[in-house]
């Protein structure tokens, strides 16, 4: 209320700006670098490093994918079960309040792209699929019949 009388641009140079941290990946834990995640660009580039890394893992196991190896990183003490919101939902519980969700690879997606000569280019691609914890969630409350 106070810029009121002040022009524009002296109102706009003395809005503070807030520019984002930059995370120094060594010293936090993976947990730390998910929540952080603000935008969906952040969370892909981040799945996209990870990914590089549980590849390797992959190969030299010669067992499993990527995805399984990212859960069993993502699981500790704490978080033990993974499911998509959907899935709690049917197991009787709720996703809490503001809780950010962890993310792998979807399923491949098919889609379809339009060249100039009005051919249909047929591709897939894995797009990001949100799972979160049994820490992130609670039972759902019954309600009484009256």
């Amino acid at each position: 209320m106070f810029y009121r009388g002040l022009p524009r641009a002296k109102r706009l140079k003395r809005i503070p700006i807030l520019k984002p941290k930059k995370m120094n990946t060594e010293t936090t834990t993976i947990h730390e670098q998910i929540f952080a995640c603000q935008s969906r660009n952040e969370k892909k580039a981040l799945l996209k490093s990870l990914s590089k890394a549980a590849k390797i893992i992959v190969k030299t196991q010669e067992d499993g994918n990527v995805n399984s190896v990212l859960l069993d990183w993502y699981t500790n003490e704490e978080h033990q079960e993974f499911n998509s919101f959907k899935r709690w939902i049917q197991l009787g519980y709720k996703v809490k309040k503001g809780e950010k969700a962890f993310f792998i690879w979807s399923k491949p997606k098919k889609a379809q792209d339009k060249n100039e000569n009005s051919e249909k280019e047929e591709y897939s691609f894995f797009s990001l699929a949100y799972l979160f914890s049994n820490a992130q969630v609670e039972p759902l409350k019954a309600t009484p019949n009256a």
